[in-house]
Order: structure tokens, then C-alpha cells, then sequence
């Protein structure tokens, strides 16, 4: 008989080793192909599984080694190509290994797992596919095991960012991993990019929503901290254009609603409070010379004013005068006074020889030759009586010489005429009586 191992055909004349793959029992006359998963060498009596790493089907034949991207366990009937998500690197292995966090490997057979590109992870063991970065999220480098969260100031609008997006000026992020940005509200702004926070447009500036800064007011126009638009100055307050605070007028200066400046009171005008909207007349009787003036002044003597409003009092005119302060007319002076100049605080009375007929004079006139005045403030002259004389501006009359005498309102005496005579004083020049005579 043939050994365990060899077979003969009747014909045969000796007994064949069995190939490899096929086994045989002593005596038999074919060779046994062995079961799939297992084969032999050359004259093998059974069959063995074929160890991990190899494999074949059904019919004679080797285990063949499995090839990278591929494994098989003991006994396996074909190589098994590696899943998703796991690699075989090297021949002949008996597992396939998970792709480690951070990396991936898409469809069967691979043998190596390639790391996440930037914008995408890998969190877990054994993934096909990388993750892409949630929105609000990034991922900057290759291989990465998680994504980040965007900081405040950034955001991310999609899946997959590399990186995340600066806000814009005018807008903000306040929070971590958000996926918008969000524009500032009306009033208020950012300047820079990757805000996180939106300023409030300072005092005399506004903005509009989405402003990257603030417009300053126009001239006579404010606004307070954090507006969203500009609003005329009250009356009392004024600004100029650029930022800032409607400032209050000072006393002396006044402004109307909306006003840039406030305007100094004119000439014959005064403001006395702060904050005023408008400017007032002087009175009557008081004046206000220049501008600004915070109050007015009343007229000194010799000085009136008549009307409200007036810049400068007015001198009382020559023939009038005014005594006391606060005057709002002047006053003519009586008869038998007067005044030379303008300005005047009283009135001059006539001097003795002079006089004064009417009211209102800027001047006293001298008595004529012949008459006279003889005290002060009269409002005319008397002639001198018979038997004296005067000359101009005379206070009083002067008698005639011995000899000699006058007719009323003379200006000189003459020698009493043969047959009169007149003794020194007043008095006409006498006839002489019967029994008397007199020469020239």
C-alpha cells in the first residue's frame, strides 16, 4: 500500500507524494484537495489551517500571504481588505489597526491613514471621514483631534474654517464659538476690527446702526452719551460744530434755541443770569455803553436817557440841565437863570446886571446902559431913575454929580441948564425961585 500521503493509480508502478494542498491516507489512490482555509506541504497525510496572516480558498495550493492593505486570521479562507477607518501597513498581518484621533482613512484597503487638513478633525479612533469644523469653530493645523472655539471679537459663519473672521468696524462678537457677527446699535460704534464690545458715541456725536464711528453735531446742535441722532441747543445754551455739550451762556451774552455761539448783549441791552435766551432794553434813565454788559447803568447828572435801549445817556442841552441820576428828560432852566454848556447839573443864576427873560436860555444878557439889576436870577432890568446914571451890566445906578442931573434910563449926567440947580444924588435939577439965580 501506498503511504499516508502518496497515492498510485492502478496503473502505477510506485507511489506519488501528494502536491501541496491535498492530503491522503495510506493506500488511496487519489490525493484529497483540503478544505478552504487550509492547505499542506507536498506529501502531507492532513491538512493544517493556514496561520494568521495567510489564506486560501477552496481546491490544492499554498496560504498566500496577504498583501499591506489587507489581514487575515488563522484559517481564513481570503485576505480581508482593511475597513474604513483602518490600515493595514505590512504583508502578512493578521489584524487591521484603528486610525489613531486626528486621522482618517476613506474606503477599504488602506494602508495608512492621512491626518485631517486644517478646518477639519478626528475625535474619536478609527474614522473614515474627518468632521468638519462646526460653525463658530476652527481648526488652523492638520491632524488635529477637536476644534476650537472662536474667540469674542471672532466669528465663523460656516462648517470647515481654518480660521476665524475678525469682525468688522462697526460691529461686534461678545461671545465664544459664535457664528455671526452683530452690528453696533444706533448711538453707538467700533472703531477697529475683532470688537467685542460696541462704545457708546461720546457726548455731541450720534451714529447710525452698523457706524464704525461718530459723527460729530452740527453747529447748534448736541446730544448726549450714546445717541442715535443730534438735537437743536435749547435757547440759554449755544455750540459750536464738533463734539461737546451745549455750554450755557454766561451772564452778559444770551442765545437762542439752535444757536452755535452765544451773542454778547449790544450796546443798551443787558443779560444779568446765565442761560438767558434773550438780551433786554436798558430802562429809561440808564444806559449800557458797549456789549456784554450784564446790567445797566443808570444816567449820571447832567445826563438823561429817554428812550429803552440806549447805548450812551445824552447831555442835557445848553439852556438845561439835569440834577439828579436815572433821568429820563431833561429840564429847561427858569427865568432869571441859565446854562452856558451842555451836560449841565444845574443852572446858573443871573449875576447883578445881567438878566434872564425866558426859560430854556444858554446865556444871560447884560442890562443896557441906563439900566440896571441889582440882584442875582432877574429876569429883567430897571432904568435908572432921574438924576443917575449907568453903564452897561450895571448892578446899580450911579447918582449925578452936583450940578449935574439925568432923565430916567440915562447913561450920563448933564450940567443942570442956567436958572436950575441940583445939590449931589438923585433928584431932577431944581428951578431956581424968585429972588435966586443959578448959571450953568
Amino acid at each position: 500500500r501506498c503511504n499516508p500521503g502518496e497515492f498510485s493509480t492502478g496503473a502505477s508502478v510506485k507511489c506519488s507524494l501528494c502536491e501541496p494542498g491535498t492530503s491522503s491516507k495510506a493506500g488511496s489512490p487519489s490525493c484529497t484537495p483540503c478544505p478552504v482555509g487550509e492547505s499542506s506541504q507536498a506529501g502531507s497525510s492532513v491538512c493544517k489551517k493556514c496561520p494568521a496572516g495567510r489564506a486560501k480558498g477552496a481546491g490544492p495550493g499554498e496560504c498566500i500571504q496577504c498583501k499591506q492593505g489587507s489581514y487575515a486570521e488563522s484559517g481564513a479562507s481570503e485576505c480581508s481588505s482593511a475597513k474604513p477607518g483602518h490600515f493595514v501597513e505590512s504583508d502578512g498581518a493578521s489584524r487591521q489597526e484603528q486610525c489613531p484621533a486626528g486621522s482618517h482613512a476613506s474606503g477599504s484597503g488602506n494602508t495608512a491613514c492621512a491626518p485631517c487638513q486644517a478646518g477639519k478633525f478626528a475625535s474619536n479612533k478609527g474614522m473614515a471621514d474627518c468632521v468638519r469644523a462646526r460653525r463658530g469653530h476652527y481648526v488652523d493645523a492638520e491632524g488635529a483631534t477637536k476644534d476650537t472655539a472662536c474667540e469674542p471679537g471672532e466669528y465663523a459663519f460656516g462648517e470647515g474654517f481654518s480660521g476665524c473672521l475678525a469682525a468688522n468696524a462697526g460691529y461686534f462678537v461678545d461671545e465664544k464659538g459664535a457664528d455671526h457677527q452683530t452690528r453696533c446699535n444706533p448711538g453707538e460704534f467700533s472703531a477697529a476690527a475683532a470688537s467685542d464690545e460696541c462704545s457708546k458715541c461720546p457726548v455731541g456725536t450720534f451714529s447710525s446702526e452698523g457706524s464704525p464711528s461718530c459723527t460729530p453735531c452740527d453747529a447748534g446742535e448736541s446730544s448726549d452719551e450714546g445717541s442715535s441722532s443730534c438735537d437743536e441747543c435749547p435757547a440759554g445754551r449755544a455750540k459750536g460744530a464738533g463734539e461737546g455739550e451745549c455750554e450755557e451762556c454766561m451772564k452778559g451774552s444770551y442765545a437762542e434755541k439752535g444757536a452755535s455761539e452765544c451773542l454778547s448783549a449790544e450796546p443798551g441791552y443787558f443779560v444779568d443770569s446765565d442761560g438767558a435766551a434773550r438780551e433786554d432794553e436798558c430802562l429809561a434813565g440808564k444806559h449800557a455803553s458797549g456789549s456784554g454788559n450784564t446790567e445797566c447803568a443808570p444816567c449820571g447828572a447832567g445826563k438823561f436817557a429817554s428812550n429803552m435801549g440806549q447805548a450812551d445817556c445824552v447831555d442835557a442841552r445848553k439852556g438845561h440841565y439835569v440834577k439828579d441820576e436815572g433821568a429820563t428828560k431833561e429840564t429847561a432852566c427858569d427865568i432869571g437863570t441859565y446854562a452856558s454848556s451842555e451836560g449841565s447839573r444845574e443852572c446858573t443864576v443871573a449875576n447883578a446886571g445881567y438878566f434872564v427873560d425866558e426859560k430854556g436860555a444858554d446865556r444871560q444878557e447884560s442890562c443896557d446902559a441906563g439900566e440896571f439889576s441889582a440882584g442875582t436870577g432877574n429876569d429883567e432890568c430897571s432904568k435908572c431913575p432921574a438924576g443917575t446914571f449907568s453903564e452897561a451890566a450895571s448892578p446899580s445906578c450911579t447918582s449925578c454929580d452936583a450940578g449935574e442931573s439925568s432923565d430916567e434910563g440915562s447913561s450920563s449926567c448933564e450940567e443942570c441948564p442956567a436958572g436950575r440947580a441940583k445939590g449931589a444924588g438923585e433928584g431932577e435939577c431944581e428951578e431956581c425961585m424968585k429972588g435966586s439965580y443959578a448959571e450953568k
